[in-house]
């Protein structure tokens, strides 16, 4: 088989498959050379999903005539003056991107440089093009793209519907304007404006300003702030800054997950999940979560030259970096203790105001003479479970203490159904999920001790021999190492079963037996994770659920206070070991608004 060279327009065909993978994809690479050229307005047009026209105007300085045809020329580019890799300050550097559309697409380009009087036009079909042609452009560089994919029909049949593929465009753009707060940005699509926002001002916190413009009040406002530094050399660091997502506010896909690294956004599993085990038992099964982070390392300290889409980058010390997200991340979620998003509050008082019964009540509510219909009431039981707080006892301690939100989660009023503790704050009243509250301290609790190898342990007088299943006792046996360390001795014991000699003093009375058996059924339920302290960590909150206040057990009000102000002081408290909220507020507001007195 003869050896020969591939044409040009199918060398191109073949790098757009590798550069333009959809039309988000040429979007972004638009808007990076637009950033490139110092432009600090930038307008995109879209029809159809960008199938049918792609459209980014900007004010930047333009392109000199004689460089418009070489810009669509592969490996032809501006950004690396010293051609050099190891020092890369542009978000492209390649020079493939216009030519690799331009072979796919019917491309328009027309740029006014800087320090010229006049514009210029460039057309290229499928590559191919003529000369250049006077353009009435005023100022910077736009570039149309009409019809993409059509030299590549296949690549085509593969794209989603225009609303999906719209998403994808807006979820550039706005990655864009997360990261660039100097820049306006303007987008319509098929004649409507989907996104319309101006420069920051560079006095203030503009990074803080930008994302609440992107990325919405209820994010911003409740968000965790983190700041923090480590040494790379003596007179280099690296910096990361932005906002993290308290873990109740979490979603089921990556779409609010923003990472960007020295300007530019990032999509790197290791990363996500570097950040995602920085939130660890605080976040529900498959959830994920919310997060606008930035880092900046030295250029020579990175790698962005590993993708064709430069989404992934390379790090000299990967273990530094992942480092510093772990821990910045883990102190913040730490440092926030009780809260949980007013996400949360939102929720329930949608759930309530929707809910059928609560509507048919209202519905049902009939006044004729004195006889007054309310099926709410005869489908719910309800009667006083608790012996109402004394006024006296409180009114000189705890109600002086709320005025002075010295106490956050307030003084306790009753408990509802055995389960529910109701507190009244200074903003309204807190409900807290008991079982799950006291789930979490315990938890916490065990961690500090086996953080600080101070895991107490009570020997027991009569050694416990536990029976179990093949799976979960193969599960027991491959991981007495790991128990030994958080307080329990066990050792094989004959044919089926192991013997318990010593267990963690915090437990207790607890049902040991019955522990070591849900436990052993549990992990060979859901499986193990692999990193070691995860492993510790799905352990202890396990043994950390038994161990808790159970639900249905009645609290007095002192038992009630005190579980209230643990809350207050223990970190990760706003969320159970299964990433639950442990509790829900309601401003007075929330509650007038639901007997509509607002």
């Amino acid at each position: 088989m003869e050896i020969r060279r591939l044409p040009q327009n199918l060398i191109n065909q073949i790098a757009a498959g590798e550069v333009v993978e959809r039309p988000s994809s040429a979007l972004k690479e638009l808007i990076e050379n637009s950033l490139d050229a110092n432009a600090t307005q930038i307008n995109v047009l879209l029809e159809n999903g960008g199938k049918n026209l792609i459209s980014v105007s900007d004010n930047g300085i333009g392109i000199q005539k004689d460089q418009i045809p070489l810009a669509i020329e592969r490996h032809a580019t501006s950004k690396l003056p010293d051609n050099n890799l190891d020092k890369i300050k542009y978000l492209g550097f390649r020079g493939e991107a216009l030519p690799s559309i331009a072979a796919i697409s019917e491309l328009n380009l027309q740029s006014k440089f800087i320090d010229s009087n006049q514009a210029w036009s460039l057309d290229v079909i499928s590559g191919s093009f003529n000369e250049v042609y006077p353009s009435s452009r005023e100022i910077g560089t736009k570039l149309s793209i009409k019809n993409l994919f059509f030299a590549t029909p296949a690549r085509l049949k593969f794209l989603k519907s225009s609303r999906v593929e719209r998403s994808y465009c807006h979820q550039v753009i706005q990655k864009m304007a997360l990261v660039n707060p100097f820049v306006g940005f303007n987008f319509k699509a098929d004649g409507r404006e989907l996104l319309n926002i101006k420069p920051e001002s560079k006095s203030g916190d503009f990074f803080l300003n930008r994302i609440r413009n992107v990325m919405g009040t209820s994010f911003s406002d409740e968000a965790i702030k983190i700041e923090n530094s480590k040494r790379i050399t003596d007179t280099k660091f690296a910096k990361i800054y932005g906002l993290i997502g308290l873990p109740t506010l979490n979603k089921s896909n990556y779409n609010l997950q923003n990472l960007f690294i020295n300007g530019r956004p990032i999509q790197d599993r290791n990363l996500s999940g570097a950040i995602k085990s920085a939130y660890r038992d605080t976040l529900p099964k498959g959830r994920f979560p919310v997060f606008c982070i930035y880092i900046d390392v030295p250029t020579d300290f990175i790698d962005v030259n590993v993708h064709p889409g430069k989404t992934e980058v390379r790090f000299q010390d990967n273990a530094l970096i992942r480092s510093l997200l772990v821990g910045s991340i883990s102190r913040e979620l730490n440092s926030s203790f009780f809260q949980t998003t007013n996400e949360v509050s939102k929720d329930a008082i949608n759930r309530f105001s929707e809910n059928e019964i609560f509507n048919t009540a209202k519905a049902n509510i009939i006044y004729d003479n004195q006889d007054i219909k309310q099926s709410l009431f005869n489908k719910i039981e309800a009667k006083p479970l608790k012996k109402p707080i004394k006024q006296n006892d409180f009114e000189n301690n705890i109600i002086q203490n709320i005025d002075k939100e010295s106490f956050p989660l307030g003084a306790a009023l009753g408990q509802f159904n055995k389960n529910y503790i109701i507190s009244q704050n200074s903003n309204g009243i807190v409900i807290i999920d008991q079982h799950a509250a006291h789930e979490r301290l315990t938890l916490e609790k065990m961690k500090f001790a086996r953080q600080n190898k101070s895991i107490e342990r009570q020997i027991l007088l009569l050694p416990e021999v536990i029976n179990l299943q093949p799976v979960p006792l193969e599960i027991i046996k491959e991981n007495i190492e790991l128990l030994a360390e958080i307080g329990f001795v066990i050792e094989p014991f004959g044919e089926g079963a192991v013997v318990l000699r010593e267990i963690p003093a915090l437990l207790g009375d607890t049902d040991i037996k019955q522990i070591i058996i849900d436990l052993g059924d549990d992990l060979s339920e859901m499986g193990l994770p692999s990193s070691y302290l995860a492993k510790s960590d799905l352990i202890l909150g396990n043994i950390a659920c038994h161990r808790s206040v159970r639900s249905g057990r009645s609290l007095n009000e002192t038992e009630m206070n005190q579980l209230l102000r643990e809350m207050e002081k223990t970190p990760n408290s706003g969320q159970c070991n299964h990433g639950r909220p442990t509790s829900i507020s309601l401003s007075l507001k929330d509650i007038e608004k639901l007997f509509n007195r607002t």
